[in-house]
């Protein structure tokens, strides 16, 4: 278990600094008694995915340009932001229903 000299507290899991004071955390670590959620497991493939939207958003914006000049390089570049931001809340965050909840709340 790992324990912060300042707070005086013991942490579990896979922490490196307290949550207060934010002091490194000293001991060996203890595995969290809670489930590690599913959309977090598979971090190195989200960032694969995000990268290969964008380069895709890059090759379409290059083709574009190629084709139909600058106005269509702003609009192609202009969707493939869209894309990568889409993509970058589908695959970072938690489920769909959960996030499409959130960012349509009233509050």
């Amino acid at each position: 278990m790992r324990h912060c000299d300042r707070c005086n507290l013991d942490y579990t899991g896979e922490l490196t600094r307290c949550a207060l004071c934010g002091a490194p955390l000293h001991g060996e670590a203890a595995p969290s008694p809670f489930p590690v959620a599913t959309w977090h497991r598979f971090r190195r493939t989200v960032h694969r995915a995000l990268i290969l939207v964008a380069l895709a958003a890059l090759a379409a914006a290059a083709i574009v340009c190629a084709a139909f000049g600058l106005p269509g390089l702003l609009i192609a570049l202009a969707a493939g932001i869209a894309a990568f931001i889409v993509a970058k809340l589908l695959l970072t965050q938690g489920p769909l229903g959960t996030k499409l909840a959130k960012f349509f709340s009233i509050r």
